[in-house]
């Protein structure tokens, strides 16, 4: 008897968010992704711990890259803060892993609160980037002030439906309702 192919993380997660944007998320039992992708229970919990990490671990992993921009973002303060978390928006695209997974998060509220658990370290990462460039005279205080308003209007924006705002205005407009 054959051994199934091997199935990679990617692998998995593209055959769970698939099933998850078909069924929705709490639709989806473990069971029923262990046989939609091919792999016993066991496999399936070598490459996650719970079922939502199949999505939440995109979202973490695109806080991470947002932090990473900013701390390259030629631009400072603000402008940094809005240039790196817009270009990673716009860098997504609906069949993506993290296209995918953001497409999950808006249709689930309950994930969606889960997520909201995830912009603490996240929180912490831009931050440190800010910091480390020397934002906002590296005040720790605005630093992270500013970190968590811009990190707050992507979320605002993951969350709404169709349709969903321009991202570049509203990073562009939010000073005005803030003075940072």
């Amino acid at each position: 008897m054959a051994r199934p192919a091997a199935i990679t993380r990617d692998a998995l997660d593209h055959v769970a968010l698939d099933l998850f944007l078909a069924r929705s998320y709490p639709a989806v039992s473990v069971a029923d992704l262990v046989e939609a992708a091919g792999i016993s229970r066991p496999t399936f919990f070598r490459y996650a711990s719970r079922r939502e990490d199949l999505v939440l671990d995109h979202i973490a992993a695109f806080g991470t890259a947002v932090a990473d921009a900013v701390h390259r973002h030629p631009a400072r303060g603000w402008a940094a803060l809005a240039g790196a978390i817009c270009d990673s928006l716009e860098s997504i695209t609906p069949d993506s892993l993290t296209g995918k997974a953001f497409q999950v998060l808006r249709r689930d509220e309950r994930l969606r609160s889960a997520a909201l658990g995830l912009t603490r370290p996240w929180r912490r990462k831009v931050t440190a980037s800010l910091l480390d460039r020397g934002d906002y005279g590296g005040d720790p205080v605005r630093c992270e002030s500013a970190a968590a308003m811009a990190i707050g209007l992507a979320q605002m924006m993951w969350a709404q439906d169709d349709p969903r705002p321009d991202p570049r205005a509203v990073y562009a407009d939010a000073p005005n309702a803030v003075r940072l």
